[in-house]
């Protein structure tokens, strides 16, 4: 494996990180919008915290994935030949990505269920 291979996919976890902090941010203003009519909203207002909880955790996986993935970069360009830093530190960073990337297909999932629900209100 080449030293840069973990670099190559960094462009596309960073606009993943992008993607995920502008719906964390749309998400956080709408609870804002709802809670100022709690006793209407306060289910919807509940699930929605739940799923900024889960869009925060996904993010934080896209963090530690960039974390292990520079790690593996670094390692494998400074030592001549592959060590075990940089195959543990791809192996990690793809399963924590693999994480984030499930919790993003949750969030997805449920977003329309939160939204059919809000929208019978």
């Amino acid at each position: 494996m080449e030293w840069y291979l973990p670099i190559t996919v960094l462009p596309g976890i960073g606009l993943l990180i992008l993607s995920n902090s502008n719906m964390l941010i749309s998400l956080n203003e709408e609870i804002i919008k709802l809670n100022s009519d709690k006793e209407t909203y306060s289910k919807i207002i509940g699930l929605k915290i739940k799923q900024l909880k889960r869009l925060n955790w996904s993010l934080v996986f896209l963090y530690l994935g960039v974390l292990f993935f520079l790690v593996a970069g670094m390692s494998g360009a400074i030592v001549d030949h592959e060590n075990l830093l940089t195959g543990l530190s791809m192996i990690t960073g793809l399963m924590v990505l693999i994480l984030a990337i499930i919790l993003l297909i949750i969030y997805g999932f449920k977003s329309v269920y939160i939204r059919e629900k809000h929208l019978r209100l």
